[in-house]
């Protein structure tokens, strides 16, 4: 494998031969793509939000992940490792981390969580004074249950 160093003023050019089918056959094609060293180090400074929505670094968003791991782990009683896991302190860490998130960050809960947190709302899984907590924090956030 070759090692290459970029200096300032330098370009790096990737070159690579692929076939292509045309009409009239096969036929090899040589492509490349140059990048200069300061356009290298802008993509790689820059915080990538290539992909990602408006609201992937925020604390909802965040947030929303975690709605992912733990309804699934309550709801398969396993986390993703395959870890057994105790649903009492699933859920509150779960509400630890909701009570941790500040009112305007609500809006940026993704749907799939609100969908998330209101079907485990209305699951098996949770013990009464569960449901009532749940719902509370539900109702301050605006998603519907049921």
């Amino acid at each position: 494998m070759a090692s290459v160093q970029l200096r300032p003023g330098d370009t790096l050019n990737i070159v690579w031969t692929s076939v292509q089918e045309t009409p009239l056959g096969m036929k090899e094609v040589e492509s490349n793509f140059a990048f200069t060293y300061e356009e290298l180090l802008a993509r790689l400074k820059a915080k990538g939000r290539t992909g990602k929505s408006r609201r992937s670094g925020t604390d909802g968003a965040r947030f929303s992940r975690i709605v992912a791991l733990a309804t699934n782990a309550m709801r398969k009683g396993k986390w993703s490792t395959g870890a057994d896991i105790d649903r009492d302190v699933v859920f509150n860490k779960l509400m630890r981390k909701f009570n941790e998130l500040e009112n305007h960050e609500y809006a940026n809960i993704t749907s799939n969580a609100r969908e998330a947190l209101s079907e485990l709302h209305d699951s098996k899984y949770l013990k009464p004074n569960q449901k009532k907590e749940l719902k509370s924090a539900l109702d301050a956030a605006s998603i519907p249950v049921g």
